[in-house]
């Protein structure tokens, strides 16, 4: 009998002396009512990771759990998505504030990556305040010779913007190389505009795809990341073939006599070169426009040639006949099959490249008045 009571007592024991799991989120939403909160895993999509539990007499709640990965997730209350976290290894971590799910007002204890992540979104939050201050200074109508004056500016003044908030973003990423702040931060977007533009930042993004896999090599959102940018790469490296500052391609193409003509040797002095086709509505409006657009600069030596994506001959002579485009024209009549926009690095008409005397593309558009400025300091020189 008293063995029997000496193993219930130290069952009993070893029961009360089992160390009590410490929590590795509290939520603590002061006064506020609100619901159960939610924890979210993201992988593929979000998917449900875990439910917090009220603490005793008081309006907290608190997350237990004996495994937490590391990774993105996302915080809910009557699954409403509040709050975005990066989880890793700093616990236990506290949240705090008014958990407003429309307009929530937090702030976090033992979690710099996610108050660091917080703290770029209000940049960006500020940054789309201020895109559209100025968006909403644009007059309702303008005179057509100021359009492109005014459209610059406004572009400039959010371009400036963006620039400035990208710098304080980068400056956070740095204290956070080694957590998955910058793969959120470098997919940031203040309305329309990317803070990081993929076409602008691409050694950026390629270069934290590059980290993360390191850091992250089983984590799905890092492997859609490393795909992303493997297709962000392959595309830069096509487009950046007539990339304002390169030598144009040494390509042939039969003119109306069916005659090879190689375009770069035509380039002995500046040059536009018109892609476009007869059957194209944009491309015509281009066509149409210019010769007289082009008169003043023509003068001074400007040369046009015309490089036409038509599949009838017929059409092809008939407009530029109609357009009046007594220039140089060339098309090997392929349409939509001719390889000379892969190997321009382009993928729709009209373009417009303008060349200088060295065969340098100085300026690549698709509208006729963009070219204004280079012209000018082209045919200067």
């Amino acid at each position: 009998m008293r063995w029997i009571i000496n193993s219930f007592l130290i069952l009993l024991l070893i029961a009360c002396s089992k160390p009590i799991k410490t929590p590795y989120l509290t939520i603590d939403p002061g006064n506020q009512n609100i619901g159960v909160p939610e924890l979210f895993y993201l992988q593929q999509d979000y998917q449900f990771f875990d439910r917090a539990m009220q603490k005793a007499n008081e309006n907290s709640f608190v997350f237990i759990k004996d495994s937490v990965p590391a990774g993105i997730y996302q915080l809910r209350i009557d699954d409403t998505p509040v709050s975005t976290l990066l989880i890793s290894s700093s616990f236990p971590a506290v949240i705090k504030g008014d958990l407003n799910k429309y307009n929530p007002q937090l702030t976090i204890t033992n979690n710099k990556e996610t108050a660091a992540l917080w703290n770029c979104k209000q940049l960006v939050k500020k940054l789309e305040d201020e895109i559209g201050e100025i968006s909403s200074s644009i007059p309702d109508s303008v005179r057509s010779e100021q359009f492109l004056h005014s459209r610059d500016s406004i572009y400039s003044l959010i371009n400036n913007k963006i620039n400035a908030k990208a710098k304080d973003i980068k400056r956070l990423n740095n204290n956070f190389r080694n957590t998955l702040l910058p793969l959120l931060t470098i997919q940031l977007k203040a309305g329309n505009h990317y803070i990081f533009n993929p076409l602008t930042e691409a050694d950026l993004i390629y270069e934290t795809s590059n980290q993360l896999k390191t850091l992250y090599p089983d984590y799905h959102p890092v492997k859609a990341l490393s795909k992303q940018v493997d297709s962000l790469m392959n595309w830069n490296l096509f487009n950046s073939i007539t990339k304002e500052g390169r030598t144009l391609p040494d390509i042939k193409i039969p003119n109306a006599w069916n005659q090879n003509i190689a375009i770069d040797s035509l380039a002995t002095q500046p040059t536009l070169f018109v892609l476009w086709s007869s059957n194209n509505a944009a491309s015509r409006e281009t066509s149409q426009q210019l010769m007289r657009w082009t008169r003043p600069y023509r003068s001074k030596g400007l040369q046009i040639c015309m490089i036409s994506f038509d599949t009838n001959r017929q059409e092809w002579l008939d407009a530029i006949k109609q357009d009046r485009l007594a220039v140089l024209h060339l098309s090997d009549l392929k349409g939509d099959e001719s390889p000379v926009l892969n190997q321009l690095g382009l993928t729709s008409i009209p373009y417009l490249l303008l060349v200088d005397e060295n065969k340098i593309i100085v300026k690549r558009t698709k509208i006729l008045e963009e070219l204004s400025s280079s012209l000018n300091q082209l045919m200067k020189n």
